[in-house]
């Protein structure tokens, strides 16, 4: 396989994109969003049985329609709370490195990354993951951080999607395809 080199700059969204797909992919998050889903409702619902064995249908009533509101809207809450939690991590954390030019020449054994920060050579043996949605792939390595690669910079390119599917076979690592995930 002969190099191939892309370039392309990350702006504010991309960042805060993959910060969310990977939010949606964590364990933690996901039983956290089902632990608020179903605890303080039942918390509701076993007062309104209260209210009710008491004959206070009314406050039954609002207990029971609290703990179903809740249900229901409260994940909703919370999605849009995290979204505001990870743009303020973004704009703290990586506002330096927005509309940064990147240059990524991938090999077989290594993956050469010029930056604004300096010159780097990442071991393709260093990646843990591969993770793609409709805009991205995201490429996890095992220090923890993740290249995020836009797809309109590789425009459907045959080249990178070969060196992709034979880095998952080479290094037996998690292609997940998630093409049409959304932060709901």
């Amino acid at each position: 396989m002969t190099n191939m080199k892309i370039e392309y700059k990350l702006e504010r969204n991309d960042f805060i994109e993959h910060q969310l797909f990977a939010a949606s992919k964590s364990e933690t998050v996901i039983k956290n969003l089902q632990r608020s889903r179903i605890k303080l409702p039942l918390v509701y619902f076993v007062l309104g049985l209260v209210f009710f064995v008491l004959s206070d249908t009314i406050s039954a009533l609002i207990f029971i329609g609290i703990g179903i509101a809740w249900h229901f809207l409260f994940p909703l809450y919370l999605k849009r709370k995290y979204l505001k939690l990870f743009e303020k991590f973004i704009d703290e954390h990586y506002k330096n490195r927005f509309g940064k030019q990147i240059s990524l020449n991938f090999g077989e054994e290594y993956i050469d990354i010029i930056s604004y920060m300096g010159e780097s050579k990442l071991k393709t043996n260093e990646i843990t993951a591969v993770n793609e949605n409709s805009n991205y792939f995201f490429i996890n390595l095992s220090s923890g951080e993740s290249l995020i690669i836009p797809k309109t910079i590789i425009n459907q390119d045959s080249e990178f999607n070969d060196w992709v599917t034979s880095l998952v076979k080479k290094l037996n690592i998690n292609h997940t395809i998630d093409l049409n995930w959304k932060w709901r």
